[in-house]
């Protein structure tokens, strides 16, 4: 599979839910492959996530912190009680909840995936 194909294919298997045809594909299963084996298609189907959310991957330092700073929990309204949340953004930082109960984090000045300034 190529990128253009990839990123073709993105809207119809990233649908929710997914129909088991669709799922048992060996086109679904090459669109997958490829979306884990493309750094390029991986990082643009992270943006797309982001846009999803309804973020503008721009206003953030790199993508990975606009994707793990933008996550929602439907359990926890609160990211810092979610223990999936990675990311915290603060008013003036991001930063790395540190799970005791109240809002400590660890402030980060590096994205932790790309190693960007943030």
């Amino acid at each position: 599979m190529i990128c253009e194909e990839y990123k073709k294919r993105y809207p119809e298997f990233t649908k929710f839910p997914l129909a088991m045809e669709i799922h048992e594909s060996d086109e679904y299963e090459s669109w997958q492959e490829h979306g884990f084996d493309c750094e390029s298609c991986e990082l643009w189907d992270t943006e797309q996530q982001v846009i999803k959310r309804g973020h503008n991957p721009s206003d953030f330092p790199c993508i990975h912190i606009a994707y793990h700073s933008t996550m929602t929990c439907d359990e926890h309204k609160d990211p810092w009680e979610c223990p999936d949340m990675t990311i915290i953004k603060t008013k003036d930082s991001y930063g790395i909840p540190v799970r005791d109960g109240g809002s400590s984090f660890i402030e980060i000045s590096h994205c932790p995936w790309c190693g960007k300034k943030l």
